[in-house]
């Protein structure tokens, strides 16, 4: 598609001269002149105008003038300035209100060409990078539904490490978690039984409906199906002004109604579970084993039973969990930081730990077995570990930390054990970390024509942003960011001796999407612009 350009210039023929430059012979069309910014700012309302060539000086309205209005309303559209006056003051001017060119009059022919070429360059290459963003854009909120399911099932399972991390993905799929009742709900007997393959397709016509149910009841509702408990999960969202009472009375209202429709429709009856309401997001996990613990006595009351939290009449050991996500981040400090930073780290995860408990035993025997078995979930070469892991490390740790009797004594037990594991497994990792950064640079060379991100190697390698970048500048002795530029720039000399693509399609293909960043770290890496780099081939 050809770009849009317009022309203002109160002398004729310089106006006709600029109107009969091959401008189609660089993928542009002349759509509107004028002879001043007012005619300019009448037509600039039926066109948006990819490139402007303005005057300065013009009667009724100058160029500067009509520039600055027309940078508001298109931020967009390229503005050239022409003009026979060497002006710092209208250069000044001209540079604080967005031109992008400035020149003098009269104009050199060879200079209008590689402007014209380079500015089209340019702006096809944002053109695309929008057009990239408004895909992503399109793409992301077809895809919300999906992602709020997802979102929901980290939330309950406990993936998600840190309250911080939970409002941000919260914000981004534009929800407000101010208050929330977490309800668990399974089926039982009677159900109409299906060919196996039609299995999916009825739960997930069921999640449809008992979602549009509690919309019914102005509840909304993050809803999650677990296929390994045959459990639907849900989310019930509150507005923090919502008395509890209220919110309560909904959430049984909702689920009586979706009650009524199983046993209707499914020949079903299906039980739920409610926990207590909460106004802390990053407590749902803990409303989850809640909820799910109700909806599961009530195997022993019957069925369609509707069973609250509160109502469960027993008395309640204290319970101490250390969530999926906790204990992940935990593991990646410990291993891939410092043990200082890991052992404040584990105060604060045992922070809220009872005194005097069991659970508390089991969830740190728990967290010694991950740890145990975490540096061979991310092992370049397993054997490396093989010959020196000493597993009694784990037998003795889980009866050491039997015998405690208090939470601290739990930690400093803890302490001790994790500095036996640090210990063990820096032994032999400069041949680790060899094999492991020519791992990461290989990855490098194979993928520098994508996106790639620090962000790509943390998950491929499991291990922290911080480490990577030490141990490239250790073993490679540059930064990601460094290594990626070499790779790419290798490749990008290559194509430019080739002379067969544009620019804009060269930084394409080296995984460049702004084009105006490939320019500018080609000139800082170069000192001379890509054309210019072509001619000295």
């Amino acid at each position: 598609m050809e770009l849009q350009v317009m022309i203002l210039d109160d002398e004729y023929i310089i106006l006709d001269g600029l109107c009969s430059f091959p401008w189609s012979d660089y993928g542009y069309q002349v759509a509107a002149t004028a002879k001043n910014g007012l005619e300019g700012l009448e037509k600039l309302e039926h066109i948006k105008p990819d490139l402007i060539l303005t005057d300065v000086r013009m009667p009724g309205m100058d160029g500067l003038d009509f520039a600055e209005r027309a940078h508001e309303m298109y931020p967009d559209t390229v503005i050239v300035i022409l003009t026979g006056y060497d002006s710092f003051a209208y250069a000044q001017k001209a540079i604080t209100i967005g031109v992008k060119e400035y020149l003098l009059k009269p104009i050199d022919y060879e200079e209008l060409k590689n402007m014209a070429a380079r500015l089209a360059e340019e702006i096809h290459a944002k053109k695309d990078e929008q057009q990239e963003v408004r895909d992503l854009q399109k793409y992301f909120n077809q895809s919300v539904p999906e992602l709020r399911s997802k979102f929901a099932g980290n939330l309950l399972y406990g993936r998600i490490q840190g309250k911080g991390v939970v409002q941000e993905q919260a914000k981004s799929l534009k929800l407000t978690i101010e208050k929330y009742i977490v309800c668990v709900g399974r089926k039982v007997v009677g159900e109409k039984q299906l060919h196996e393959g039609d299995k999916w397709i009825e739960e997930f016509a069921c999640i449809n409906i008992f979602e549009e149910i509690f919309n019914n009841y102005n509840i909304q509702v993050l809803s999650d199906y677990n296929t390994a408990t045959a459990e639907y999960n849900f989310i019930l969202l509150f507005a923090k002004e919502e008395e509890n009472q209220k919110c309560m009375d909904l959430a049984l209202q909702a689920c009586g109604k979706i009650q009524e429709e199983v046993e209707r429709y499914l020949n079903a009856r299906m039980n739920f579970g409610i926990s207590d309401i909460s106004e802390d997001e990053y407590q749902a996990n803990a409303q989850y084993r809640k909820a799910q613990k109700a909806c599961r006595q009530c195997i022993y009351l019957g069925m369609n039973i509707i069973l609250k939290y509160e109502d469960l009449q027993y008395e309640e050991q204290k319970e101490f969990v250390i969530t999926q996500g906790e204990r992940m981040h935990f593991m990646m400090t410990l291993f891939q930081e410092s043990f200082e930073k890991a052992e404040e780290e584990l105060r604060q995860l045992f922070a809220q730990a009872p005194e005097n408990g069991a659970a508390v035993k089991f969830a740190a025997m728990d967290l010694l077995f991950g740890c145990m078995k975490f540096p061979y979930t991310c092992a370049v070469d397993s054997e490396i570990h093989n010959k020196n892991w000493n597993f009694s490390v784990l037998q003795d740790g889980v009866k050491r930390i039997s015998q405690c009797e208090t939470t601290e004594e739990v930690l400093n037990c803890m302490f001790n054990l994790f500095g036996t594991l640090i210990k063990q497994n820096t032994e032999g990792s400069d041949e680790r970390n060899r094999k492991l950064v020519q791992s990461i640079l290989s990855y490098i060379e194979k993928n520098y024509a994508t996106d790639i991100s620090m962000d790509d190697l943390t998950e491929k390698f499991h291990v922290s942003r911080t480490y990577i970048s030490r141990l490239l500048k250790k073993y490679a002795g540059k930064s990601f960011l460094e290594y990626l530029t070499d790779v790419r720039f290798k490749h990008v000399e290559k194509l430019i001796a080739d002379d067969r693509y544009k620019q804009y399609e060269i930084a394409e293909m080296v995984g460049y999407k702004d084009f105006g960043y490939y320019i500018k770290v080609f000139k800082k890496r170069y000192g001379i612009t890509p054309n210019e780099f072509r001619k000295h081939i």
